[in-house]
């Protein structure tokens, strides 16, 4: 009959795998250390045993956990809840343990909950940083914890980053959108901290055909009735508008409502999941949050190995094509 499990310690499944109590540990803890026939040998005697690893009373003795808080801005956005979901099942993966809460696109909201969170044995942040967050801020949570930046850079800040290249998703759809030839083409922004990199990926495609495009516009909430009223107004006062890149397809459909004439000529920076279920499908770039999850993953055991980490990782995007009318 095995021993309870409460009366049995890491020596007894040592002696009874024939290993060390270092290879135990690293089993554990899930090292990747271990040859296959020990960490077997191992989980055969802890299954025989019955023995329970307490990873609260490990994490005292460490001082970190495996418990990693991701912090969303947004999850009624459908992309960013399609992220948080993939980073969860990632971290689960990789056998951490993952908490994941909303700032809500709030500074003093996100200021709040990772002050809150530090109360707990955290091995790092996951943070998708909101508008206006201070790079001082997130470089002093920094020096004591392990931090990625998540799908936005805040600018000036040393925290490594992990995003889709924006230049790249803009740079691409304006690209095919110039390929018809338009004359008078106009960006369509958002306040999102992506924004200028999607702007700087358009100028660039205008100025490789030597295209002066109208001054760019910003939508200060991102929804489709928003940016309508917002587009109404500017072709109202520019009607010769013939061509519209809009930073995702939840501002392109707003710009559609305003100017349906103008349907085989908007483009989406941003592929945002089930906006596809409306008509019509826009040209749009294609981010793949399950890469973004896997990369965040990699930074995250990089700096808990070697307590270094890249500055920035870049992840690329697809270009999708509108579907024929």
């Amino acid at each position: 009959m095995p021993n309870k499990a409460k009366s049995v310690t890491i020596f007894d499944v040592a002696h009874r795998a024939g290993v060390s109590k270092s290879t135990v540990s690293l089993v554990l803890t899930h090292s990747n250390k271990v040859a296959d026939k020990s960490k077997q040998k191992v989980l055969q005697a802890i299954d025989e045993l019955g023995y329970v690893y307490n990873r609260d009373a490990a994490a005292m003795r460490s001082g970190r956990s495996n418990l990693v808080v991701v912090v969303i801005d947004n999850l009624t956005n459908p992309l960013m809840a399609l992220l948080a979901k993939n980073i969860e099942q990632a971290l689960s993966e990789a056998f951490f343990q993952a908490i994941i809460v909303s700032s809500n696109n709030s500074v003093e909201r996100q200021t709040q909950l990772i002050s809150n969170l530090k109360e707990y044995k955290v091995a790092a942040f996951i943070i998708c940083p909101v508008a206006n967050t201070c790079a001082q801020w997130l470089d002093n949570l920094a020096t004591a914890y392990h931090v990625i930046s998540l799908m936005h850079e805040v600018p000036y800040s040393s925290a490594p980053c992990v995003l889709p290249d924006y230049t790249k998703a803009s740079h691409v759809v304006t690209l095919q959108l110039i390929n018809d030839s338009p004359k008078n083409i106009l960006f369509v922004g958002d306040e999102s901290l992506s924004a200028q990199g999607l702007l700087s990926g358009f100028n660039s495609a205008c100025k490789k055909h030597n295209i002066t495009p109208e001054p760019a516009i910003t939508c200060t909430k991102s929804t489709p009735l928003h940016a309508k009223q917002i587009f109404s107004s500017t072709l109202l006062n520019n009607p010769s508008i013939d061509a519209v890149v809009c930073a995702n397809n939840i501002i392109a459909h707003g710009v559609l409502a305003a100017a349906p004439h103008l349907k085989n000529n908007i483009v989406s920076c941003l592929h945002i999941p089930d906006i596809t279920e409306m008509q019509p499908r826009f040209t749009c770039a294609i981010i793949n949050t399950q890469e973004l999850a896997k990369r965040s993953i990699l930074v995250l055991q990089e700096q808990l190995q070697t307590n270094t980490a890249p500055v920035k990782t870049l992840v690329n995007v697809n270009l999708q094509i509108r579907e024929t009318p």
